[in-house]
């Protein structure tokens, strides 16, 4: 009787040997899966907080610099520029591949300095200078990199070509205004 309840002991211990051997890939798949989508959303949020520093720089489209001069922002030149905040952001973050890394800036509502799009071909209000905008004038800040810059696995079990976040903003131009510079004063 000892030797038979060995001898169930083992089978059952050889049965569960291959139950684990058969749900161990399942079960690592699944790991990985999680642990790559844990990484998308990472670096969505990381993307969505670079678009959106970008759109706060680009609404003020113009600062005071530090010898109290007003600097127009611009999208790729001069400092500082929407282009250069996004990827000093990724950077910063972490994200330090930015082949491929592509940033757009285009007033979405109608604008002075270009004309709405009509018909198919590039829209010629994309990458346009957030300093032309006019007060309350809506624009977005779209942020596109290759999903391969920011992988963690060679694995294909979530395959995206890309991963892209957008924010909207308004323009914060001031109204312009002349100031009084005579004093009141009062007469005899």
């Amino acid at each position: 009787m000892y030797l038979r309840r060995t001898n169930r002991t083992n089978r059952r211990r050889a049965a569960a040997a291959v139950e684990f051997a058969f749900v161990l890939p399942l079960l690592l798949l699944l790991i990985i899966g999680l642990w790559e989508f844990g990484r998308i959303i990472h670096v969505q949020t990381i993307m969505n907080n670079a678009a959106r520093e970008a759109a706060r720089l680009g609404a003020q489209a113009q600062i005071v610099n530090t010898f109290g001069s007003y600097t127009e922002i611009k999208f790729n030149t001069g400092t500082p520029n929407i282009n250069d905040t996004v990827r000093a952001y990724l950077t910063g973050s972490g994200i330090t591949d930015h082949t491929g890394l592509v940033v757009e800036f285009q007033f979405i509502e109608g604008d002075a300095y270009a004309p709405a799009p009509v018909g198919p071909g590039p829209d010629p209000r994309a990458s346009v200078d957030p300093h032309k905008g006019v007060k309350n004038q809506r624009f977005r800040v779209r942020v596109t990199i290759p999903y391969d810059n920011v992988r963690w696995s060679t694995l294909t079990l979530i395959n995206p070509t890309t991963l892209t976040a957008e924010c909207q903003w308004q323009c914060l131009v001031d109204d312009p205004f002349t100031v009084n510079t005579v004093l009141p004063g009062w007469s005899p």
